[in-house]
């Protein structure tokens, strides 16, 4: 996993060249499961956490929030990091745990959000992409298996970005 982050510190054509492949799927995930903004964060071994490496829809408030979240975060990212399995919260304000987000989700207006976990092969997690809803939301047997093929895919993405930088 570290391989990643030396190509975005060494090799900033095919991070470049990444990035905006991970923005053209994300936007499709937006699009696909009827949200207004999102993200997809990688795993960075050097902080043992999850960063951000595009995102749509954000002010500089949330990506400070959200710029490293660790495993322990009573974030929607942070639980789908820690539990392997996707965390859906249909209305952020019912939501104990999402207390401390409040503030920043309301100035990113969003209430709802779902994260979904991209993991390897070993069951073990590479990334983390969320999608984020104006209003409370609920969802549909076919919008979980949409964001599951997104995470699919864009776990090839961020596998091919890592084995890239093994040559």
């Amino acid at each position: 996993m570290r391989r990643w982050v030396r190509i975005r510190e060494r090799h900033q054509d095919k991070w470049s060249h990444f990035t905006s492949g991970m923005l053209k799927l994300l936007d499709d995930a937006i699009v696909g499961d009827g949200a207004a903004k999102g993200n997809v964060q990688i795993f960075n071994p050097l902080v043992n956490g999850l960063q951000i490496v595009t995102q749509r829809g954000f002010d500089v408030q949330f990506l400070q929030q959200f710029e490293i979240v660790q495993a322990d975060e009573p974030s929607a990212c942070g639980r789908a990091f820690r539990l392997r399995r996707r965390v859906m919260i249909p209305d952020i304000t019912l939501d104990r745990s999402y207390q401390p987000y409040l503030t920043v989700a309301s100035l990113n207006g969003y209430r709802a959000v779902q994260s979904t976990p991209i993991l390897k092969s070993d069951g073990s997690v590479i990334g983390v992409f969320s999608t984020h809803f104006e209003d409370t939301h609920t969802w549909s047997f076919e919008a979980e298996s949409a964001l599951d093929k997104y995470a699919s895919i864009i776990g090839g993405a961020i596998t091919q970005l890592i084995e890239s930088a093994a040559v």
